[in-house]
Formats: structure tokens, sequence, C-alpha cells
């Protein structure tokens, strides 16, 4: 959704995966602008679920580093108003739960009144990202009062898909959103065949994007990163390479998951970690196709 300069608005949210995926819908949406995280995740566990080029984050925490910033709303709104009048900005709060429980819950509500007042006589945005479960009914009623409430609607990400890519009893119904994963037999999310990415186009932007993907199917990519820094044909054929494993990876999760009972729970654990690391494709392959 477009957003309106001026805005206060509130996103409950339950699911942390949802909510990052709604923060770049968010950013996709309103491009015009410039933004910043502050949130309760260290850059660590950021870096797997955003692209974080795309925006200045901040760590609430109590720990000492580059990006911390105290739990504290005033140290907060300090460091948003260190930023250029002149620049139109979007700002995601996640961890009011975190102040929410540091705090007065009277003093906390009475700034962030003051504080809405402030941003409705500017051309920012501000974002409450929020479990409405932590707060007492009373409080969030009062800020629910304050804000407008936020909704994203998901783009339907299925077009991703080729025609010609693999299609099974198991394949993604035409129109689900893509952020809505069926668990796979080891409890992660399941693996999905992702369209091939064109040399033509391809850049750093794009990649990241995809690196985001598989990482949310709970692969471990991390042999692509090195390509971020690569020329565009040397980043490119690093990504092929990648990409195909990942390929492999997805028809032998989809080989299990159809063959499960017939195989031991441990083998499969085993074999899931593997293909999750994308390790030992060949040895897998072996074994389950030659027995099929």
């Amino acid at each position: 959704m477009e957003v309106s300069r001026g805005s206060v608005y509130l996103y409950e949210f339950d699911n942390y995966d949802k909510l990052s995926m709604d923060i770049e819908v968010l950013m996709d949406v309103n491009s015009e602008y410039e933004f910043s995280l502050y949130s309760r995740l260290p850059t660590r566990r950021l870096i797997e679920k955003l692209d974080l080029s795309k925006l200045d984050h901040y760590w609430i925490s109590n720990n000492e580093s580059e990006t911390s910033i105290k739990p504290s709303f005033d140290e907060m709104v300090k460091s948003m108003n260190q930023y250029e009048r002149s620049v139109d900005r979007i700002y995601f709060l996640e961890g009011l739960e975190y102040l929410y429980g540091e705090s007065n819950k009277d003093d906390l509500l009475a700034k962030i009144i003051r504080f809405v007042d402030n941003t409705k006589m500017s051309n920012n945005v501000v974002i409450y990202c929020i479990n409405s479960l932590a707060f007492d009914s009373e409080w969030i009623v009062k800020l629910r009062h304050l804000t407008e409430k936020m909704v994203v609607k998901t783009p339907d990400l299925t077009t991703t898909f080729h025609e010609d890519d693999v299609k099974t009893d198991n394949e993604t119904p035409s129109g689900e959103n893509e952020t809505q994963f069926e668990l796979a037999i080891d409890g992660g999310p399941r693996l999905t065949y992702l369209a091939r990415l064109p040399r033509t186009g391809f850049n750093n932007d794009i990649l990241v994007k995809r690196i985001l993907q598989w990482r949310r199917m709970g692969l471990d990519v991390s042999r692509i990163e090195p390509a971020l820094s690569y020329d565009h044909d040397e980043a490119f054929d690093l990504y092929k390479s990648v990409e195909e494993d990942v390929r492999r990876a997805t028809e032998l999760e989809r080989f299990i998951h159809k063959n499960q009972y017939s195989i031991g729970t441990t083998q499969v654990a085993t074999d899931m970690f593997r293909i999750r690391q994308l390790t030992g494709l060949s040895d897998l392959e072996q074994k389950y196709y030659h027995l099929s």
C-alpha cells in the first residue's frame, strides 16, 4: 500500500517472516522515500530476512555495537531527529514491546502521543510494528486510537514460476502467497521452484532478492554471497551454479516428501539437513534415484 505523508500507522503481526516480506513490499511501493528500521533483532539476524542495503537499521539493545540503540523511546526519537528534514523517510519501529516492558506505561503512551503529533506536522511516516498480545488490552486500544491500521496486501508472486517448471501434486496452488510456506517433513519450509534468472538484466539487487528467497526456504546459500562483489559475468556464472544446486535440492526434497513413509525417520532428518546445506547432492541423487 502507498502511505501518506505525515501519517502514523499500526501494523500488527505474529510472524516475523511475514513482517519482513511486507516491509519489502512497502519499500518497493513507496520507493520515493528513504527507510529506517528499529528492531529487536541484531544485524546478523536481520540480514537473513531483509535486504539491508535498502534501509538504515538499528538494534534496540543494551549491548554495544555500531548499530545498537538503547531501549528507550527518547533515544529512538533522538536518533530519528538526526536525519535531514529535507528527505522524506519511513520509520519502521519494531520493538515497542521491549520498551513497553522496560517503561512506565502511562509515560510511554504520553511520549508516543507527542511523537504522533510531531510526525503529523512533517512529511515523514511512522509504522509501529507490534504483536498486540504483548500489551494490556486498554493500552493497546489507546494506541490504536492514535494510529491508522495498516494491512499490507502481498502481491501474487506465483508469476515467478515458468510454465515448463516441474508441476506436481505438491506444487503451490495458483494465487497463494509465497509468504505462506507449506511445511516440509523436517519442519522447515517446503522448497519451491523459482524462475531461472536470465543473464540480461542480472544485477546485485536482483541477486540479493533471490538470496533472500532461498534463505526463506531454509537453504544455506552462503556460497553465492561472494558474487555480490564480482563483476557481472563472474557473478552470474556463480549464480547459475548455485541455482542448479537449488533446483537439484528441490527435486530431492520432493522425492523424499513423496516417499517419506518408506524412508527411515533418522535418514530423512539427516538427508534433509544435507539438502538444505546443498551438500552431498550427487550422493543423495545416486541413493534415492537408484532406488526408484
